[in-house]
């Protein structure tokens, strides 16, 4: 008989989440069946728990497990949960109303859940000390790197050399210290570019207008994942110098892409980053912009850049994550 596994299936495909849930969904056991609740608040409802719950309590025959690939667990019923929580980020970078829900409302649904996952050692040890929970019941599952990075070997084209940042424009993702540490790293003198994902930004625009790098600051829109793999195969290196990560997933995308990585020394980037980025301290631009410079002129730290990524990427796959993810699961029916 197929394990019934209920689920909050909203992610959409294009966040992060979404992505993870997708991937581990596609590598479902044949002994297990997904079955979606359907629920229809938005995704960051504080509502959301207590309709997850109400949705098993209304699922019927229920006599299955409860998964979330997102931070959301359900109010309690007699269904175990499991729960992946990637980062604590609301707690660092959003309101007071964020972290009070959180103390008063997540915390005492996580206790309640079978099994907790988090996606690297950094998160777990947080969520550990933040809950309060018994760690033998918060597992470690590593994300994985899609395919199509390591097997796309087209590049974008431009008419100058770029400096890749893939991501959302969210505080901590540190993007002013970027620009600012682009201008100072003078690369813009030797015609680099600085690569964003996503639409342009107005506050951010101004900021390269005031240093003076407004013509080298190039936003790629919202681009689809095979230009996404492009993009990471084109640049010179991808800078993601971030103030927080619970997993860091576009340092494992651009070692997969054979490019070189520049990130944080803080959270988990050191740990998913493994020796095999160039690691820098985000909170100096002075830090950034050195090793921007290095990255760019040091063809030789590239080169030895590349082939340790390629080594470190090598321990990270989707199939691992969904192979213990299912596990888990499983053990808790």
């Amino acid at each position: 008989m197929n394990l019934k596994i209920y689920s909050d299936l909203r992610w959409p495909s294009a966040t992060g989440i979404g992505l993870v849930k997708e991937e581990i969904i596609k590598r479902l056991p044949h002994s297990a069946k997904i079955i979606d609740l359907k629920l229809r608040t938005r995704i960051g409802s504080p509502l959301s728990p207590f309709e997850f719950g109400w949705a098993l309590r209304h699922a019927g025959d229920v006599g299955g497990v409860a998964w979330s690939a997102g931070f959301i667990p359900p109010y309690p019923t007699k269904v175990p949960s499991v729960v992946t929580v990637h980062d604590l980020t609301h707690l660092h970078f959003y309101s007071s109303l964020h972290r009070e829900y959180y103390k008063k409302i997540l915390r005492p649904l996580y206790k309640r859940c079978a099994r907790v996952i988090c996606v690297s050692k950094y998160s777990r040890d947080e969520f550990v000390s933040w809950s309060g929970i018994d760690e033998e019941k918060v597992s470690i599952v590593f994300n994985g790197v899609s395919d199509i990075f390591h097997e796309n070997l087209m590049s974008a084209q431009f008419d100058f050399p770029y400096i890749f940042y893939p991501g959302n424009k969210r505080n901590y993702k540190n993007l002013a210290r970027l620009i600012a540490a682009f201008a100072q790293s003078s690369l813009a003198d030797l015609n680099f570019h600085l690569v964003m994902t996503g639409s342009p930004c107005a506050e951010l625009e101004r900021l390269s207008h005031t240093l003076g790098i407004k013509d080298r600051l190039l936003f790629a829109g919202v681009v689809s994942v095979q230009r996404l793999a492009e993009l990471y195969r084109g640049a010179a290196f991808v800078s993601f110098v971030s103030l927080y990560e619970g997993f860091g997933l576009p340092i494992l995308e651009a070692m997969a892409s054979n490019t070189p990585v520049l990130t944080s020394n803080c959270a988990s980037m050191p740990e998913i980053a493994g020796g095999a980025a160039l690691i820098v301290d985000p909170l100096s631009v002075e830090s950034i912009a050195l090793g921007m410079r290095d990255l760019a002129e040091d063809g030789g730290l590239r080169s030895k850049l590349v082939e340790l990524g390629a080594a470190r990427v090598k321990e990270f796959s989707w199939d691992k994550c969904a192979k213990k993810t299912w596990q888990l699961v499983s053990a808790c029916a």
